[in-house]
């Protein structure tokens, strides 16, 4: 079929913004990257908080931007649960 982004990306998350990309240090997790596992921005700013994701950690875009910009490259990033 042709390309649609339309009716394609109609009811997707989709990453508009920075990404942070997350290595795990724990054994089971060692593979957040390739599992794409990131810390982003979406254009869906009204389901953050929700349980929308496969993992990730979604944020506005605004605020990804400055955390971009404020966390050098290999930073420890500890996530706990809530």
């Amino acid at each position: 079929g042709k390309w649609n982004p339309d009716r394609d990306f109609e009811d997707t998350d989709m990453i508009l913004s920075r990404i942070l990309r997350l290595n795990g240090l724990e054994k089971e997790n060692a593979n957040a990257f390739q599992r794409y596992i990131y810390i982003h921005g979406t254009n869906h700013e009204d389901k953050i908080g929700s349980t929308t994701s496969n993992g990730c950690v979604r944020m506005t875009n605004k605020d990804i931007g400055e955390l971009y910009d404020l966390v050098p490259l290999g930073t420890p990033v500890l996530i706990n649960e809530s």
